[in-house]
């Protein structure tokens, strides 16, 4: 009935039906079985087992594991009912919930579901502030109108009928994923939230009836995995991120996505994340291509990407504007960076360098503890002089002097390769004037050389750290923490795999005769520096960055360029390529194309 009424209303609207009629009849949906689809099976049944025997705790996750599994059942419904009896956690709660209920629906007794159905009379869920937040809002409430159609405004917490309810859900996902593909994502490259954006979206890939919104969430789902995996390294999601948390940044095996890369890719140690349950759960099976993309380390590559800005409220004159990455992957490292400046309030993670390692903490990076209003002021639509108490009460380490994450108007980055010149130029008067770099205790060795490098040993990598200013080490539990007091600071970083040397004293050696210019004077801060490959980067604060004599130029018609995968601005489209595969993702049209 709906499809007939949408081809009523507008016959261009039957093309996305025939399309996707065509790509299943055609087979080009699946293809055969892989190995790692087979192991999938395998890895997908032990997560399941894994939250089923969580007897400690009780969440619509642990649930969902214990009735999918059809064990515990009895004890499984008393939880529900005492979760039942206390619903929060907004759209936090309409995910997990609905997810538990969608994928054990044949096992509620008839009275727990209709008293499901009530919450979504009674329970008011607040939208939320950000986009992760709309994404699980959306795709929830677009599956809930579906499981209850036909129903009043007075059913609802919304007050509005199950038809307006689903449509206002479509018509927000449907121009979400107009806007990711055409001018990039707002919280990007999350190694927390890229799972709270996916899980959602599997969802509503599983439990969708209408053929085109259920491709719709298959082209999203293959399009965000795509993103995660040309980034990916054996369990870390590598590169410069929007959103990190704390632990994450500082520890990336420990990311709700290292789960996800454990279950789709199995390249990694065992990892658990409440996020990927649904997925497992879901019949979405990674495509080979996109495997390919994650596993094939052979050759290092630059993979470039541009992303958005969140919405702009204040400080500025346009909405969205946007951010350029830069990522250099190998089989033993990945150095990445944002081009500098505030990106994402409160969370970014400007750059770093993450090394495959069977220790914890594999990484090195810098970070000026930047807060102020005017930060949270762009973003958040609150009065000013109440916004930084209201986000340290959310985020209690925003203020920190000695935290880990957050941006800071004050830093710039010029990347090439595997060579990384980092600058800052605090104003007089700005919270926190230092800057912190994180220098994990499971190094294998951590030099200080005489001609003013550190030398580093960890996993299979070398890493030279040149600091431009005096520094002092402040040892803490897991890490020694390098600050430093100047205003007008910086650093060079240069990482490379052990392979590439007979020896960590050869490296050292080779390190100690780089030349390193530095002009810091007046209004002038400028680096110059010659790469153990030759190539010459001159970087000047809040100027040029020249390589090799050209000057470099950000702006790009490209989302995303590497040698595994290309997308235009403005296109609403990608193509991944690897292992002999490619495959063309069409949001206009709604298809998917693949061939060998």
């Amino acid at each position: 009935k709906r499809m007939s009424n949408r081809m009523a209303h507008n016959i261009y609207q039957i093309l996305p039906y025939l399309a996707a009629v065509l790509f299943v009849l055609s087979g080009c949906a699946g293809g055969e079985p892989t190995e790692n689809d087979s192991a999938f099976e395998l890895r997908r049944d032990s997560l399941i087992h894994y939250f089923s025997e969580m007897d400690h705790i009780s969440t619509y996750t642990t649930i969902t594991a214990k009735l999918v599994r059809g064990e515990e059942i009895e004890n499984a419904l008393v939880e529900l009912d005492s979760l039942f009896g206390e619903p929060r956690g907004n759209m936090f709660w309409m995910y997990p919930s609905l997810a538990m209920y969608l994928h054990t629906k044949p096992v509620l007794p008839e009275d727990v579901r209709k008293r499901y159905r009530d919450l979504w009379r009674t329970y008011t869920s607040d939208r939320g502030d950000t986009e992760n937040h709309w994404v699980m809002y959306y795709a929830t409430l677009y599956l809930a109108a579906q499981e209850w159609p036909d129903e009043p405004g007075d059913r609802w917490y919304t007050g509005k009928s199950s038809s307006e309810n689903m449509q206002e859900a479509e018509e927000w996902l449907i121009e979400w994923m107009r806007i990711t593909t055409t001018i990039g994502q707002g919280e990007f490259d999350s190694p927390h939230y890229m799972a709270i954006f996916l899980a959602p979206v599997f969802l509503l890939y599983e439990f969708a009836e209408d053929p085109v919104m259920k491709r719709r969430a298959e082209l999203m789902i293959d399009y965000m995995m795509t993103d995660f995996a040309v980034e990916y390294l054996h369990g870390n999601y590598c590169g410069a991120h929007s959103r990190d948390m704390i632990p994450t940044a500082i520890d990336p095996l420990s990311s709700a996505m290292t789960a996800f890369g454990w279950l789709f890719i199995g390249d990694t140690e065992f990892s658990a994340s409440g996020w990927a349950l649904g997925p497992a759960l879901s019949s979405y099976r990674l495509p080979e291509v996109i495997y390919h993309i994650a596993t094939d380390r052979s050759e290092p590559y630059v993979h470039l990407e541009r992303k958005r800005l969140r919405n702009v409220i204040r400080f500025g004159d346009e909405l969205n504007p946007p951010v350029y990455k830069y990522t250099y992957m190998t089989k033993d490292f990945a150095l990445g960076s944002l081009a500098g400046g505030i990106a994402q309030p409160i969370q970014q993670h400007t750059w770093d360098v993450t090394f495959v390692s069977d220790k914890p903490n594999n990484t090195i990076f810098t970070i000026h503890p930047y807060y102020s209003e005017y930060e949270v002021g762009k973003f958040f639509p609150e009065p000013l002089k109440i916004l930084l108490d209201g986000i340290s009460r959310v985020r209690p380490k925003y203020q920190d002097p000695n935290k880990w994450v957050g941006s800071s108007p004050y830093t710039q980055t010029m990347q090439h390769q595997n060579a990384i010149i980092v600058l800052f130029d605090i104003d007089e008067g700005v919270s926190h004037q230092h800057i912190n770099g994180f220098f994990p205790k499971t190094l294998d060795r951590r030099v200080e050389d005489e001609s003013g490098w550190i030398v580093c040993e960890g996993g299979n990598v070398y890493i030279g750290y040149y600091p431009l200013k005096p520094y002092e080490w402040i040892e803490e539990d897991i890490n020694w923490r390098l600050r430093s007091y100047d205003r007008r600071n910086g650093l060079i970083l240069e990482v490379v795999s052990q392979d590439d040397y007979e020896s960590f004293e050869e490296f050292r050696e080779v390190m100690a005769g780089r030349e390193v210019v530095v002009e810091d004077a007046g209004e002038l801060l400028r680096v110059r520096y010659t790469t153990t490959g030759g190539d010459e980067l001159d970087f000047t604060y809040d100027g040029a960055r020249v390589l090799n004599g050209a000057v470099v130029d950000f702006a790009t018609d490209y989302l995303f360029r590497s040698r595994f995968m290309e997308a235009k601005v403005g296109s609403e489209s990608l193509r991944m390529t690897a292992g002999g595969i490619t495959r063309d993702l069409d949001f206009k049209n709604v298809t998917i194309r693949e061939r060998r």
